[in-house]
């Protein structure tokens, strides 16, 4: 029996600019890795979109995650949904992901989602890999990076800190959207956020291609 092609087609729902940058190279790396992994010589990985609601943006962030699918759908296969953990992911997810989720499937029941919820904040997951920071900053530069990156009160803070002594004059989008292409797998898999969106990640890949299979 000859099985179907698996279209992988990621749109992100995140919080802010340098949260696209970052994320979008970085899920279709993902997704393209994943997807061969599971299912060899049957992906197709587009490159992922940022999505948002239209204007005027309603008041309540389910009800624009819930606009933003409705605007896209059928654009994509895969919604991926950022909310930064703020020290407690689980609550995250349960406030800024899971009712989103729930609302938009109301309209969509079809609709495969996945959250993308750091400890604190995404720039943790920057911080996990000297040899991005090589990318960037040259093979000579040795930052003094945290041995826990996911336990950093400020990675925010912590990021900037070492691009500005490092001499990176390219704006923080840029670096984002470079850390995003650059980062290494091994390096995010010791976090277990990281860990947690791998795994989830592979398990609404499977659902897609259960679906493209007609539910087998």
């Amino acid at each position: 029996m000859t099985r179907s092609r698996i279209y992988l087609c990621a749109a992100l729902y995140a919080e802010g600019p340098s949260d696209y940058e970052f994320l979008s190279p970085l899920i279709r790396r993902v997704l393209d890795l994943l997807g061969n992994k599971l299912f060899p010589s049957r992906v197709d990985v587009a490159e992922t979109i940022g999505i948002d609601a239209p204007r005027p943006y309603p008041a309540k962030r389910d009800d624009r995650i819930a606009a933003a699918v409705a605007e896209h759908w059928g654009a994509f296969t895969l919604l991926v949904i950022h909310a930064d953990g703020a020290g407690d992911p689980d609550e995250a997810r349960q406030t800024c992901v899971t009712p989103g989720t729930a609302l938009a499937q109301q309209d969509h029941p079809s609709l495969v989602s996945v959250p993308c919820v750091p400890v604190r904040e995404l720039e943790a997951w920057m911080l996990a890999d000297m040899e991005a920071f090589h990318t960037l900053l040259g093979r000579g530069a040795s930052p003094s990076l945290p041995a826990d990156p996911e336990r950093e009160a400020d990675p925010k803070q912590t990021l900037r800190r070492i691009l500005q002594a490092g001499d990176f004059r390219r704006g923080s989008e840029r670096a984002h959207r470079l850390f995003g292409e650059e980062v290494r797998f091994e390096a995010l898999r010791k976090l277990p956020a990281f860990q947690r969106f791998e795994t989830d990640l592979s398990e609404a890949i499977q659902t897609i291609a259960r679906a493209s299979d007609g539910g087998d």
